[in-house]
C-alpha cells in the first residue's frame, strides 16, 4: 500500500461508507416518499449545503449562460436520471442488486469512453476487463433460470441510472476542460440545476396520501446531506491528497459495505449467483485499472 494512500486511509474509508449509505437511505425514504420526491430533496439539500461550502470558502458559483446550459445537460444525466433511476429502482429490488448493477459504472463509462472519444483506442486490458464485466452482467440476469428472479422493471430503471451516469461523466470530459470554475462550483451548479429538473417534475409525481414518518424523514435527510453533498466533499478532498485514479478505488469499498448494509440492516438476501455476479464486475474493474483507473459509482 503506498504510503500517501496509507496516510489517508481514514478518509479513503469514511467517503466509501458513507457513499454506500445511500442505497439503505432511499430504501428507507421510498417508503414514505416518492422517488421524484427523494430525488428532488435529495439534491435540493445538496445545493444548499454545497453553496454554502462555495460561500463560505470565497468562491463563486459559475456565470454565463454557455456555461449554465453545459451544467445542466450534465445534471440532467448525473443527478437527475442517475438519481431518479436509482430511486425507482429500489421500489422494485432489494439494495444489494441495485448496488451490484450500480457498480458496472466504470465499466459502462469506459465502454462510452471507446466508442465516443476514438483517439482512445483499447487497449488488451480495458476488453477483457469490459468482458468480465460483461459476464458479471450476464450472470446476474441468471438467462438459464428464465432471468432468474430478476424483475425487469426494476433493473431497467437502475441500468438506465447507470448508463445516464457514464455518458454524464463522458460529457463533463469533453466539454468542462475549458471551464475556468472550480469543481466544488461546478458541482454545485449540477445540484441547483438538478433541483429545478425535479421541481418541474415534482407536481405531476408527488405523494397522493402524504404520510411521512421520523424514519423515512431522516434517511431522506441523510441522503441528501451525507450520502450526496458531504460524500462529495470527502472524495473532492481524497482526490486532492492521493489523486483521482486512488480515490476511484472506492468503488470497491462501496460495493462492499452496500452489499453488508442491505443484507445486515434491511435483511434483504443475496444469492450465490450475486456475489459471483459482483465478483466477476469487480475483477473486470481490478483488469482496467492496472492501467487506467476509472470513476466510482454514484447513488
Amino acid at each position: 500500500m503506498p504510503n500517501q494512500l496509507r496516510n489517508h486511509m481514514s478518509l479513503f474509508i469514511w467517503a466509501s461508507v458513507l457513499f454506500a449509505g445511500n442505497y439503505m437511505y432511499a430504501a428507507i425514504a421510498i417508503e414514505s416518499y416518492t422517488p421524484v420526491e427523494i430525488s428532488f430533496v435529495r439534491t435540493a439539500l445538496a445545493a444548499i449545503f454545497l453553496t454554502t461550502v462555495v460561500l463560505v470558502k470565497g468562491d463563486r458559483l459559475p456565470r454565463g449562460w454557455s456555461v449554465w446550459i453545459k451544467i445542466s445537460i450534465s445534471a440532467f444525466l448525473l443527478n437527475t436520471a442517475a438519481f431518479l433511476g436509482m430511486a425507482v429502482a429500489v421500489t422494485r429490488i432489494t439494495t444489494v442488486q441495485t448496488s451490484i448493477w450500480n457498480a458496472l459504472v466504470p465499466l459502462m463509462t469506459l465502454l462510452l469512453v471507446i466508442i465516443f472519444v476514438p483517439e482512445e483506442s483499447p487497449s488488451k486490458h480495458r476488453i477483457a476487463g469490459l468482458g468480465l464485466g460483461l459476464v458479471g452482467a450476464l450472470v446476474l440476469a441468471e438467462p438459464w433460470n428464465g432471468l432468474g428472479t430478476m424483475d425487469l422493471f426494476g433493473t431497467a430503471a437502475i441500468l438506465i441510472s447507470t448508463l445516464a451516469y457514464s455518458a454524464g461523466l463522458v460529457y463533463v470530459r469533453r466539454n468542462f476542460g475549458e471551464l475556468k470554475d472550480s469543481s466544488m462550483s461546478l458541482t454545485a451548479g449540477q445540484m441547483i440545476s438538478s433541483a429545478a429538473q425535479f421541481a418541474i417534475l415534482l407536481p405531476w409525481f408527488h405523494s397522493q396520501t402524504f404520510n411521512p414518518t421520523l424514519k423515512t424523514t431522516a434517511a431522506l435527510v441523510a441522503l441528501g446531506i451525507v450520502g450526496t453533498a458531504m460524500t462529495f466533499l470527502l472524495i473532492q478532498k481524497l482526490i486532492r491528497a492521493v489523486g483521482a485514479s486512488v480515490a476511484g478505488d472506492t468503488t470497491y469499498l462501496i460495493l462492499f459495505v452496500a452489499l453488508v448494509l442491505g443484507v445486515v440492516v434491511l435483511g434483504e438476501p443475496i444469492t450465490l449467483w450475486q456475489v459471483i455476479g459482483a465478483g466477476c464486475i469487480l475483477l473486470g474493474l481490478v483488469v482496467i485499472n492496472r492501467e487506467n483507473k476509472a470513476p466510482a459509482p454514484i447513488g
